[in-house]
């Protein structure tokens, strides 16, 4: 048995007032569309306590996350607290953060994750990038907006 524990923080900058980065994580249909994997899933109940889930593609081990959201500023602050199995196998439990930020021409994104990982079932390396990843798919939809 195995537990690791790591912090990563992410920025970006997207071209857009935070308004449209914030609609862009708080609209489930908007989300979807940039979140979501061909042939997964996803679904968003966006307010302080409610729930999302974002399944991955049912092929070999399906993975699972569910967040809670904890606190949310509308247009500044996002905080969720987040679970992530394959095969209803608990990899990680972590904490994210997002702060937006208005900055001449657009909006600065700040994510910071606090993570244990557990057994080995998902490395933070992993994590960094496929967070990572969704960051730049958000941007790729708010450019094609």
């Amino acid at each position: 048995m195995t537990v690791k524990h790591a912090t990563f923080t992410l920025e970006r900058v997207y071209p857009v007032p935070p308004e449209r980065v914030f609609a862009a994580w708080s609209d489930p249909a908007a989300k979807a569309g940039w979140i979501t994997a061909p042939g997964g899933g996803h679904s968003l109940d966006f307010r302080v306590g409610g729930r999302e889930v974002i399944s991955g593609p049912g092929d070999g081990k399906r993975p699972v996350f569910e967040a809670r959201y904890e606190d949310i500023a509308e247009n500044e602050r996002i905080v969720y607290a987040g679970r992530l199995s394959a095969d209803d196998v608990l990899a990680t439990v972590s904490v994210t953060t997002i702060l937006l930020e208005a900055e001449e021409g657009g909006t600065r994104l700040t994510l910071t994750e606090q993570g244990t990982f557990l057994d080995g079932h998902e490395e933070p390396a992993w994590r960094e990038q496929g967070t990572a990843d969704w960051l730049d798919a958000l941007g790729k939809a708010l450019s094609a907006v």
